[in-house]
Parts: C-alpha cells; structure tokens; sequence
C-alpha cells in the first residue's frame, strides 16, 4: 500500500467544501481518461475510463462516499480492475475558508501497477493535487 497526504485551504465554507467533494460531476472531472460517468445514488457513482495504452479496453471504475460526517469528514472509495484507492478528507473553518486535511492510500496490481510503476508517490500526489485544483475551480 502506497499513502501520500497533504494539506489544502480554500476560500469557502466546510459546508460548500463538503459539498464539491462528494460532487461526482467535480470528482469525474478531475480524473484524466474518464470518458463518462453515472450516479448510481447519493454516495454512488461509476465511470468509464480509457487507459492511456493502444488496444487497452475501457474498465469501470466504482466511487462511493464510504464516510459522510458534514461538514468535517468525508471518505472516498475508488475500486476497479487493478486499483483500490481511499481517500479521506478532514475540514476545518479557518477564517472565512476552510483548512483541509487529506490522506489517500492506494494499492494497485496488475496492469494498472506496472503502468505507473516505481513513480507511483508522484503520480498519486499530482493526481490529488489535480483532483483538490478541480475542487477549487468549482467552489
């Protein structure tokens, strides 16, 4: 299992913030290769994602808000072929904005492991960094 964590400040509320988080319209935006998404319920949501490789079918990735204590803490699971990925995020006031906390821990195999390989730090912390960047734009 890999963990990368880190800490962010937006200039909203713990209320919007919790919001855009469990937003699976934010999330799927974030995520590189999506090609689609679908609600399933209020704490579910598949997408369609296209891996960067020639001849390399489309998989299903399944996301559900496993924790939901709003406005302060939410959890996130990603889960499909070859990636595991649980993402928690913490909320504070902090001012007029919000001071989050965050820590996400992957466990990848099979092909999806070998793609990323020994970066596989950078490539979490730049795609969390990518993802709370989106989350930003839509506060």
């Amino acid at each position: 299992m890999h963990v990368v964590e880190g800490e962010r400040r937006f200039a909203a509320p713990p209320e919007r913030v919790f919001a855009v988080l469990t937003d699976p319209d934010v999330i799927a935006s974030a995520l590189p290769a999506i090609r689609s998404h679908r609600v399933l319920d209020d704490d579910r949501w598949e997408a369609k994602v296209k891996p960067p490789l020639p001849f390399t079918p489309s998989l299903t990735i399944s996301f559900e808000v496993q924790e939901r204590q709003a406005p302060s803490h939410a959890a996130l699971r990603a889960h499909g072929p070859g990636a595991d990925v649980l993402s928690r995020f913490d909320l504070e006031p902090e001012g007029e904005g919000t001071r989050m906390r965050w820590r996400t821990e992957l466990q990848l195999s099979g092909v999806v492991g070998r793609l990323v390989g020994p970066g596989l730090d950078a490539v979490a912390r730049h795609q969390a960094e990518r993802t709370l960047d989106a989350v930003g734009r839509s506060l």
